[in-house]
Order: structure tokens, then C-alpha cells, then sequence
């Protein structure tokens, strides 16, 4: 039960503030009999996903959300709430939001009276508001649902038990040769006329997204930050961070925001060396990495002992159809930046279905003391589910989540919406796999959701009497 409810008296003199009144909190049985019908009924997605949210406390957290503006005419509750549903339903851009504002179903989502052919607030007033919403506020909300699903044992399920890793991993979600902010990265492009090379403009994020269970969420988001915020940082810096600076200050925060909820970390070939190694276990962790030069330490030592040696693990897996041979050497110390050991497991993997196809190798590095310890069929297993911040997350992003466009092209503005539609991606796989119990094998996960959100858009037309948020809010 909230506490008391502050209302504006409308009857107020014209150019003074509003005064207040407190009137008593609403009672369960009262907040029951005030909402729709529809809000009842067992199989509606759009009531069953905000239902599900509000166990997050999500909406009540969205509405104390606070942006720069002075005097705002237009509740930042309002666009924040309008962006959030935005995200979720899919569209492409602020545009796009501004037509579904002047729609009779949106205006009832989000709360307002319905105006038939007029806008609750336009494409500029959400502009505005991106371009000073504070962030800090957005990434304690999605620290907090990730928090939240801990306690709700979403992350124990899953062929890797109690293991909760961590994929990271750069990504680029556009770029531009006209349109620029101040906090753009720049770099220059050569075309086939070797005399010409143009700038192109362009964001690039560290992404952590939690493979545990099967709702895989996203942790943080981590920008690169340009020359001129490295010195504004206090730090002495000529050119643009490079993605791992940005990783091991994601790592920094990562630990400590969630500790020991994360157990190790899953990382492609540009990380396996000694800074970065160092950083992952000076913070507790372990790490899972790809290895690709066969000349380089410490593949190059342990394909040497590998060599001429029998396997010492044969496997087939019944899943994905494959069979695997495995060599597994512990104990590399053949690394100067890194003072510590490393497990290296080198796969051989052919097709059973199709046992014309060449057979794939793939070599793992394993740092930390536990993640040393995994057995050989765990680490090979997490290795390969690194593609999943790929498929999941990234291809996902740009194909549904329209996240390649930009919806508002600002140094605030950008880290916003990719902050609100993380959150948004969370809640849907936790909707999803959690709630409603979908699996994610065999069906494609994103046929799964792209059914759940046209559901969702047909239930927004169809809404009959504007959303009692207050309400929800409150209880």
C-alpha cells in the first residue's frame, strides 16, 4: 500500500503554484473496482505485461524520473512513460510516437484524456526532454529490475547451474558522415579514390548482457567517450577511448553494483591479454575468452603440449547435433603482463547431421581460480553462448528494436534511449521467458516476442478508458 496521495486543487489563481492536498491512500478494494475490465481478463498480453512490471515497481519508478527543464508544461512522467511504450511496441522513431499520440488507444495508454486528432505532446517536447533526462536516475532502474530478478531466482535455471556469466562486448549502433554531437567519436574513411577520406561520426557502447537462465539481460551500457571527456575526467588522453578502456571501467562498475551476482565474464578475441585479464581478477572474477593466434601466448604454448597427445574429453551433443573432441591443458604461466594461470580448452567440433561439413575449432582461454575448476563441457558451452550478446542482443536491437536510428541525436539524448530501451528489452525477455514460461528453443526468440508485441499494439487501439496510473502507482 502507497502512502498518501498529494493532488493539485484546480482552483488555484491563475500564474501561482498549485496548492496541495493530501487525501487518504487508496485502498486495495477500491483500486480494484476502478479498473477497466480488460484488466482482468486472463489472456491479455499488454494487462498480464504491465501486471508484470509492476512487480518491478517499474512504473512507479519511471514517474520520478527528472529531466532539465524549467517550468515544464508537459509532465516529464508523461514522455518518459510515452518512451518507455514506445520502446516496448517497437516504433521507429519520435516521429512515428507523434502520430501514435494523436491515436485515441496511445492517449488512453498513457493515462490522458483522449483529443481525436490532436497530439498529447509532440515530437519536440520528448526531444527536450531526452536532451536532459538524467541519467543516473535510468541506470538505477535498470540496476534495480536486474536486482529485483536476483531475488526472484530468475538466473538459476539452465545448463550452467548456479554459474552466472557475464557476456561484454562493443557495439557500434550508427554512424554518419553529416549528423554529429560534440560527444561523437571521429574517424576518417578512405573510399576506392585513394585521395579521398571523409569523417564519419559515430557512438559506440560496451554492452554486458547476463546469460544466465534464459531471460539474458542487459546490466549497463558503457560508452566510449571522446578525447576531450577523457581530459574533462582528469585524465591525460589525445585520442578516443578504445573499447577495452571501456570495458574495464564497465568491469569497475559492474563490481560494484552487483558483486558476487556475477561469477565470471565471457569475452571475444581483443581481450584476452594482461591489463584486461589483470582487471577481471583484481575484481573477483573469472573470464571465459576467445583465443584465435596460434602465435600468441598463451595458445601458442599449449597447442605445443597439446600436440601429438590424445583427447581428454569426446562428446556428442544430442541438441545441436554435433560431435566434439576436446583437449584441455591448466597451469600457462607463459604470459609477462599477467601474473597469474590460464586453462586453455581446444575444441574439434563436426556435424553429425552433416558429416560432409569441415569440422569448426574452438580455443578458449579460462581465467580464475573457480572458473578454472568448470568442467570441460561447461566452459566450451558459455564460450559458444557469447554469440549471444550478438543474436540476442545486438541483431535484435537493429532489426526490431530500431535502435541503428537515431531517434535523437544529442550527448544525453543518445545514453537515454539506449539506457529506456534496455529496460524496455529486459522486461520483455523477463515477460517472456519468466512470466509466460515461453521457450526459447526451438522457436526463434524473436518470433516469439514479435507475436507478443503486435498482440500488445492491437490491444492498445483497442483500449476503451484512459489507464488509472495513479492507481497503479500507488498500490
Amino acid at each position: 500500500m502507497g502512502g498518501p496521495d498529494v493532488q493539485e486543487v484546480p482552483s488555484s489563481p491563475a500564474g501561482s503554484a498549485p496548492s496541495l492536498a493530501v487525501t487518504p491512500p487508496t485502498s486495495q478494494g477500491q483500486t480494484t473496482s476502478q479498473l477497466p475490465k480488460w484488466w482482468a481478463r486472463p489472456k491479455d498480453r499488454l494487462a498480464q505485461f504491465i501486471k508484470y512490471c509492476r512487480t518491478y515497481d517499474l512504473f512507479g519508478q519511471l514517474s520520478k524520473v527528472e529531466d532539465g527543464r524549467e517550468r515544464p508544461q508537459i509532465p516529464t512522467a508523461d514522455v518518459v512513460l510515452g518512451l518507455f511504450f514506445t520502446a516496448v511496441l517497437r516504433l521507429p522513431s519520435l516521429n512515428a510516437l507523434e502520430g501514435e499520440l494523436k491515436k485515441a488507444g496511445f492517449q488512453r495508454l498513457l493515462g490522458l484524456p483522449v483529443q481525436l486528432n490532436e497530439k498529447a505532446f509532440s515530437a519536440d517536447t520528448v526531444a527536450r526532454v531526452l536532451d536532459s533526462l538524467n541519467l543516473d536516475q535510468l541506470r538505477e532502474i535498470l540496476h534495480d529490475v536486474v536486482h529485483r530478478a536476483e531475488r526472484n531466482k530468475a538466473f538459476r535455471d539452465g545448463p550452467t547451474g548456479a554459474q552466472r556469466p557475464v557476456a561484454l562486448d562493443g557495439w557500434q549502433p550508427f554512424g554518419s558522415y553529416h549528423r554529429h554531437c560534440k560527444d561523437c567519436l571521429q574517424r576518417k574513411v578512405k573510399f576506392k579514390n585513394p585521395d579521398r577520406e571523409v569523417i564519419q561520426y559515430y557512438h559506440t557502447f560496451v554492452v554486458p548482457l547476463l546469460l544466465a537462465g534464459d531471460a539474458e539481460l542487459v546490466l549497463d551500457v558503457e560508452p566510449l567517450r571522446t578525447a576531450d571527456l577523457r581530459r574533462q575526467d582528469g585524465e591525460t588522453a589525445d585520442t578516443h577511448d578504445g573499447e577495452q578502456t571501456a570495458a574495464m571501467r564497465l568491469v569497475d562498475r559492474l563490481q560494484a553494483e552487483f558483486g558476487s551476482l556475477i561469477d565470471l565474464t565471457v569475452l571475444d578475441a581483443l581481450y584476452p591479454n594482461g591489463p584486461m585479464m589483470t582487471r577481471v581478477t583484481e575484481r573477483g572474477y573469472g573470464a571465459i575468452m576467445t583465443l584465435k593466434k596460434e602465435t600468441d601466448e598463451p595458445l601458442k604454448d599449449a597447442l605445443l603440449l597439446m600436440a601429438g597427445r590424445p583427447p581428454d574429453l569426446v562428446w556428442d551433443d544430442a541438441i545441436k547435433k554435433e560431435h566434439i573432441v576436446a583437449w584441455d591443458v591448466d597451469d600457462i604461466e607463459t604470459l609477462d603482463t599477467f601474473q597469474g594461470k590460464v586453462r586453455v580448452l581446444r575444441a574439434e567440433i563436426s556435424s553429425l547431421s552433416k558429416p560432409m561439413q569441415p569440422t569448426r575449432t574452438w580455443c578458449t582461454g579460462v581465467i580464475g581460480e573457480l572458473a578454472r575448476h568448470l568442467h570441460p563441457r561447461i566452459v566450451h558451452d558459455l564460450h559458444r553462448r557469447r554469440w549471444h550478446i550478438e543474436n540476442t542482443a545486438f541483431n535484435q536491437w537493429t532489426q526490431h528494436w530500431h535502435l541503428g536510428h537515431v531517434y535523437r541525436h544529442s550527448p544525453n539524448a543518445v545514453i537515454a534511449v539506449m539506457l529506456l530501451w534496455c529496460l524496455a528489452f529486459n522486461m520483455m525477455q523477463l515477460f517472456t521467458y519468466r512470466r509466460l514460461r515461453r521457450p526459447r528453443v526451438p522457436k526463434d526468440p524473436c518470433d516469439t516476442i514479435k507475436d507478443l508485441v503486435t498482440l500488445m499494439k492491437d490491444a492498445v487501439a483497442a483500449l476503451k478508458a484512459p489507464m488509472p496510473w495513479r492507481l497503479l502507482r500507488d498500490t
